[in-house]
């Protein structure tokens, strides 16, 4: 497909040149028949012209010569994906019910769901139009999915709650009568468990995206466009307000509130309540701006104590 093709389906500016493109390739592996992409000025250190044409933004396309052939994009690495599929790359899609899904009679599936070998679809589930739940999900008894969200591979939806309580001296299960309740446009990640609320309704709201491995357990309520990445931790009852971003193997205790728009940085353990837009990083969990004080004084202690030293020895 010509460069000016792929400009007018994708409604990008085009700029230089208008070489065949056949396909797409990370910048430092981009031949002269591929579409590469460009999002940060540090990837022009060594450009090269290799690329056949290249989606860069607007404030870095004149780093370039005129003559480079390039689509102008507000984001590069999304119409990059975008251009990928228009070149006949192929995305994750499940068509249809698998004949090897097990669908309960009782659930309700949206027109254009998708659902993959070896899927579990529990009885009374909901599931709206155009989702996908990939090979090996399950979602359990009552829980309800909204419009064009995506299941990965071997995610739980619905699962009890570790729920126990101590009577005479042995842990008592606590029953989970609630469901789980993910709105629209959420992806939930491979291998990634949502536990159901002991009452009411664990919630994921509109947007949030959701990596592999993240545990979210019962009675929680995430906001919408919430990004909580690999590995993280959530316990019960907490509430992550809208656009709050969770990095990897962050871990929340029970009943914390996560103020809109927050960041929480990896390996990060939340002990409190976090404030709307504050950033908080080191495993117990302060302001990043005092943690990083506090890293650099104390990368410089052996130089103090040497000094020390030698100021209490006479030298």
């Amino acid at each position: 497909m010509k460069l000016a093709e792929l400009s007018d389906r994708l409604g990008l500016r085009h700029r230089g040149g208008n070489p065949e493109i056949l396909g797409v390739a990370p910048l430092a592996e981009a031949g002269p028949d591929d579409l590469t992409f460009v999002t940060e000025k540090g990837w022009l250190s060594g450009w090269r012209q290799q690329a056949g044409a290249v989606v860069i933004p607007e404030s870095l396309a004149g780093a370039l010569p005129e003559s480079t052939p390039m689509l102008i994009s507000r984001s590069p690495a999304v119409d990059i994906g975008r251009a990928a599929c228009l070149l006949g790359g192929k995305t994750l899609g499940v068509l249809g019910v698998h004949p090897r899904a097990i669908v309960d009679p009782t659930a309700r599936l949206g027109e254009g769901v998708g659902i993959g070998p070896g899927a579990v679809i529990g009885a009374e589930v909901t599931i709206g139009d155009e989702s996908v739940v990939h090979a090996g999900a399950v979602i359990l008894d009552r829980c309800v999915i909204g419009r064009r969200c995506i299941i990965h591979a071997n995610a739980v939806v619905g699962a009890d709650g570790f729920g126990y309580e101590v009577v005479d001296g042995r842990l008592v299960r606590i029953p989970h009568l609630g469901i789980v309740r993910i709105e629209d446009d959420v992806e939930v990640g491979a291998c990634t468990t949502i536990d159901r609320a002991r009452f009411g309704e664990t919630l994921i709201g509109n947007g949030t995206k959701i990596d592999n491995l993240v545990q979210i357990a019962h009675n929680c309520r995430i906001g919408r466009q919430v990004t909580i990445v690999s590995q993280v931790g959530i316990s019960g009852s907490c509430v992550i307000e809208e656009g709050a971003v969770l990095a990897g193997q962050a871990g929340v205790v029970p009943h914390v509130t996560i103020g809109r728009g927050a960041r929480i940085g990896a390996s990060t353990g939340v002990t409190g309540d976090v404030a709307a837009g504050e950033t908080l990083s080191g495993w117990w969990g302060r302001s990043h701006r005092r943690n990083m004080t506090e890293l650099a004084a104390l990368r410089k202690l052996p130089e103090f104590m040497k000094s020390m030293r030698e100021l209490l020895s006479g030298k």
